[in-house]
């Protein structure tokens, strides 16, 4: 189930007049205890379960100016890495690594380094394998 459609329950369980525990019990652990009693604050309070923000850490690192200025970075057609993108932005590297990948859709390549094979030497080849 959705955040959304627990709000929903949990509001519709209130009104019922069911207690925080009897929510938490109905629910059967999709939700923690300590967020139905804020939810169950929250509607004392203000009549509505509304989150401000997200729950969690805030994204600092993938933000859209971060990501344009790496995207501005690949049309000046330079050599990029995720260890340099990191240290010039300020950010993780795995953060680096999200963004070229997850927002841009680019990866990462090892170009080889091939021999020049003259003739000579492909005809020394054939010989030692004969």
């Amino acid at each position: 189930m959705k955040s959304e459609d627990l709000r929903k329950v949990a509001f519709r369980k209130y009104e019922d007049g069911d207690g925080v525990y009897k929510i938490f019990r109905d629910l059967n652990g999709s939700l923690g205890l300590n967020t139905i009693k804020r939810w169950y604050k929250m509607i004392r309070h203000t009549g509505s379960i509304q989150l401000s923000t997200y729950p969690g850490a805030p994204h600092l690192a993938r933000t859209s100016k971060t990501i344009e200025k790496v995207k501005h970075k690949f049309d000046r057609k330079e050599m990029v890495t995720t260890r340099r993108l990191a240290t010039d932005y300020g950010i993780s590297k795995s953060s680096a690594h999200r963004i070229l990948t997850e927002d841009l859709k680019l990866y990462a390549y090892k170009m080889t380094i091939e021999p020049k094979l003259t003739e000579e030497h492909k005809n020394k080849r054939k010989q030692f394998v004969n």
